[in-house]
């Protein structure tokens, strides 16, 4: 099975619950006013998390699945929120708190120790 093809069905479904999920619990949200006044900006965003980060970062993902062992790539899937943090900083100027920074350096540094190798000393 294609690792696209995975990601493809994977999202209709995902589209589908999610659709109804929030039709029954958000329904203040599905107001025709939500889509008629959110901006360019929203939309633009909603696209590139749509297409562009799901084909471009699954299709990465996917190769580096292919290339190495899961065990070896898994654990930098912890990069996801820093990548997210970071890119919402610098593209929609969102503010960086102290409790956003903190988040970022205990995932950084639990990726460095889940792949720094340490000698063991013979007892």
């Amino acid at each position: 099975m294609s690792a696209l093809a995975l990601v493809v069905w994977g999202g209709l479904i995902a589209c589908v619950m999610l659709t109804i999920s929030s039709l029954i619990f958000e329904t203040d949200a599905w107001q025709l006013a939500t889509f008629t006044e959110a901006s360019l900006k929203s939309w633009l965003s909603l696209g590139f998390i749509v297409y562009i980060s799901t084909l471009i970062g699954f299709g990465l993902w996917a190769h580096l699945l292919s290339q190495n062992t899961a065990s070896k790539v898994m654990p930098f899937a912890l990069l996801v929120p820093v990548f997210g943090m970071v890119t919402s900083v610098l593209l929609t100027g969102e503010v960086v708190t102290w409790w956003k920074m903190l988040a970022m350096m205990l995932i950084l540094s639990g990726l460095l120790l889940a792949n720094v190798k340490m000698k063991r000393r013979a007892i």
